[in-house]
């Protein structure tokens, strides 16, 4: 039988509050507005969050590696629109993983 949500976050990480402390350095982010807006939000939102992040640190290293390739990939010959950099640099981590597969990277 599949565990919900809230039995997977108690089993892997013993609470919201691990989950949410798992979650800050891999969005490189310390602030608590963050934080308390992570606290709030459903655990299997959280869940989700977690394995996107976790996925881009595992394949590319940083949230900067990534963007850097989607515009390589997008603008092989350099000169990106500025509007899609300000897009790319606002997407969730899902969506840059997205935007990656969609403009030819495996």
């Amino acid at each position: 039988m599949k565990l919900s949500p809230l039995q997977q976050v108690k089993k892997q990480f013993g609470g919201r509050e691990g989950l949410v402390d798992a979650i800050l350095p891999l969005l490189e982010s310390k602030d608590d507005e963050t934080r308390s807006r992570l606290m709030g939000s459903p655990n299997q939102k959280l869940l989700r969050i977690h394995a996107s992040a976790l996925e881009l640190k595992e394949r590319f290293g940083s949230r900067k590696n990534l963007t850097e390739k989607i515009i390589g990939l997008k603008y092989p010959k350099g000169n990106p629109d500025d509007g899609y950099v300000k897009r790319i640099e606002e997407a969730t981590h899902k969506r840059l993983l997205d935007m990656y597969t969609q403009n030819g990277g495996r």
